[in-house]
């Protein structure tokens, strides 16, 4: 900014802590929408009931903060489920966002290949992973058919494998799921 004279925004610190917040915000001069997510306490308090492996509460806590983002998108009462199955030494995620604000999750790892893998130094999200899948489930409740939408998991993120999906809305690119 070169003008001297423009008046740049500020506002003072809160009183509150701002953890375990989803806000929406919304450019209209850009048609832009989304959602920053800030978890705290909620991932601390999954996370240390399990007392996972560093590289695994990691991944997890990324899975979290994914579903959580997804999920408070819904616009009815309901849960978004966010589930993993590969071949890698985290074999398992799970997530469940109930609207508007609940959460938990789980993982299930191979501690041997994971011990393997942290000495080999692949210990990244990517190589926990490897192949597999990523399944989204929206479920509207018991009146309403839950639909499910899958994203192959090839050897990268989850941020990689949300990227190349979408939320399904309706049936459109998904199908029926009676569950897993």
């Amino acid at each position: 900014m070169t003008d001297p004279n423009v008046s740049i925004p500020t506002r003072a610190p809160s009183q509150t802590s701002e953890d375990d917040t989803i806000l929406p915000f919304e450019v209209p001069a850009l048609d832009l929408r989304g959602r920053v997510v800030r978890l705290g306490p909620a991932v601390d308090e999954i996370l240390a009931r399990h007392d996972y492996p560093a590289p695994v509460a990691k991944v997890l806590g990324e899975a979290i903060v994914l579903a959580s983002l997804l999920g408070s998108s819904l616009k009815f009462k309901g849960r978004f489920i966010l589930q993993t199955q590969t071949d890698g030494p985290v074999r398992m995620l799970v997530v469940d966002f109930v609207t508007p604000d609940r959460v938990r999750a789980c993982a299930r790892f191979d501690r041997n290949r994971l011990d393997a893998a942290i000495a080999e130094g692949k210990a990244d999200a990517a190589a926990l992973l490897g192949q597999g899948h990523l399944a989204m489930t929206i479920d509207q409740g018991p009146q309403m058919n839950r639909y499910q939408g899958l994203v192959a998991l090839q050897g990268g993120t989850l941020e990689d494998a949300a990227h190349s999906a979408s939320v399904p809305a309706q049936g459109r690119r998904a199908h029926a799921s009676g569950g897993f």
